[in-house]
């Protein structure tokens, strides 16, 4: 319990340091999880901070911005300094007072100017992001309820920003499964976004439509990783119909944001399907391509690094069933353009994912060529990667890595006709599959005994292969 209080002590100080927030604020947000906190694991409590961490920056901001009616500065004033001080009942206090005084003296709802009503919305929007900060279920309904209130306040005064909180109504829902593992938010947030779509045309609300598209597309995507498995199809459906009516110079960003999200969805659906299905990977490579051709690496580095690495995993899939060898150069040239934003220092778990994928590409490479250096160069890209997913600290990737590397020697040791080298590399993969069955890893492990597998029919087809002709000398 004390090294997980210690973990927990270190996870809110780290957060709260490097994204400049109170100290103060940061334990008060955490603090509804109680015990649950210390035992989430740091990978998952970081996660969890950091996100809560952008929360509450995000509201700092809206309640410093410009352009509030002088009659509620004061209160805003107020609300400002509460969230600083983690108090953040008194901060939603004072804004409900602000909201109290915008009604003052109306006598509905319907008669409010439209200035009114936007600024009225905006305050209960305010609200609901307080309500946000707080890791409580009934928190994150009331936040998702003062956002619908707020859309449903600004209305037609201002119909963007109406169908902006609404979708963000939806992403509350969202992380309510998300934040707090509450199986209903997903559903909810579902169905809550086909409601929106059905209020809107693709022809007259077209930007407004393929946004809500995307939103439910990538609800979908979440949910079929447990509760629907056939979500990933509906969910590639959402963009593709979006990408259909949307042009690319009616909003440059979202287009390039669904081709990129077809992509990324389009290749876990191949890696899912019971039989490889090329054209969904080609399909993939242009959509990946094209959302490449919409990021700058300047602008946006992370999402530029994550195409590339996304391109170089449809290009090497689509290079093993085709056998081009201009596919798996172009996968490997992608993993290192990835390289270039995410370092080793930077980024050292996406940095080890790079060279895994690297390694996975020598190593199909190798079996085409001739010579035994890029096999060679396989097993240390494996290497590089193995530097950093260790077994004790990230297993799933250790494994993964470690079998993907014993292939590779399974391969060298052939080239090279070291049978006791193969037998090694076999060995090697063994390890790999004992360790995710050890740590329940179901999946994986079924992953990995597929690789053993096609080691060992490789050892086996070479254990029967006549010894080369020994060449006569006269």
């Amino acid at each position: 319990m004390e090294m997980q209080v210690d973990t927990l002590a270190s996870s809110v100080a780290q957060i709260s340091q490097s994204r400049g927030l109170p100290h103060v604020a940061l334990v008060a947000m955490i603090a509804p999880l109680g015990k649950l906190a210390g035992e989430l694991g740091r990978a998952r409590l970081d996660r969890l901070l950091a996100r809560k961490a952008g929360d509450f920056l995000a509201l700092r901001a809206r309640l410093a911005g410009p352009g509030r009616p002088a009659a509620i500065a004061a209160h805003y004033a107020g609300a400002a300094a509460a969230l600083e001080a983690g108090r953040f009942g008194e901060c939603d206090r004072l804004l409900a007072q602000a909201e109290l005084q915008l009604l003052s003296g109306l006598g509905d709802i319907g008669s409010m100017s439209l200035e009114d009503r936007l600024a009225t919305g905006e305050v209960r929007a305010d609200r609901g992001a307080t309500s946000l900060l707080t890791l409580t279920l009934q928190s994150y309904r009331d936040a998702a309820d003062r956002l619908g209130e707020a859309s449903a306040l600004v209305g037609l005064a201002d119909p963007a920003r109406s169908h902006a909180l609404a979708l963000g109504q939806a992403e509350v829902m969202i992380r309510r499964s998300e934040d707090l593992s509450d199986g209903t938010g997903l559903p909810a947030a579902i169905a809550h976004l086909r409601v929106i779509l059905a209020g809107l045309d693709s022809f007259d609300d077209t930007v407004l439509w393929a946004a809500t598209q995307e939103r439910l597309g990538l609800a979908l995507a979440r949910l079929s990783s447990g509760q629907a498995p056939g979500g990933l199809a509906e969910a590639a459906s959402c963009f593709r119909l979006a990408l259909e009516d949307l042009r690319q110079a009616q909003d440059p960003a979202l287009w390039t944001r669904l081709q990129r999200h077809l992509g990324a969805t389009l290749l876990k659906l191949d890696e899912q399907a019971a039989t490889p299905d090329t054209d969904l990977v080609e399909e993939a490579v242009a959509a990946l391509r094209a959302a490449l051709g919409g990021t700058k690496q300047a602008g946006d580095p992370a999402a530029w690094a994550r195409l590339h690495q996304d391109l170089g995993r449809a290009l090497f899939s689509l290079g093993r069933r085709t056998g081009a060898m201009a596919e798996f150069e172009a996968a490997f040239n992608s993993y290192q353009a990835a390289a270039t934003v995410w370092t080793r220092e930077t980024a050292p778990e996406r940095w080890a994912g790079l060279h895994h994928g690297m390694g996975q590409v020598l190593s199909a490479m190798g079996e085409r060529y001739g010579e035994s250096i890029v096999l060679e160069e396989a097993v240390a890209s494996f290497d590089q990667a193995l530097e950093q997913r260790q077994r004790d600290r990230a297993l799933p990737g250790w494994a993964e890595s470690t079998a993907e590397q014993g292939l590779a020697r399974v391969k060298l040791a052939l080239r090279l006709r070291d049978a006791g080298g193969a037998q090694q590399a076999l060995t090697q993969i063994v390890s790999a599959v004992q360790a995710a069955q050890e740590a329940g890893l179901a999946a994986l492990s079924a992953d990995l005994q597929k690789t053993l597998a096609s080691a060992g029919a490789m050892v086996e087809a070479a254990s029967r292969a006549p010894p080369p002709a020994r060449r006569r000398e006269f």
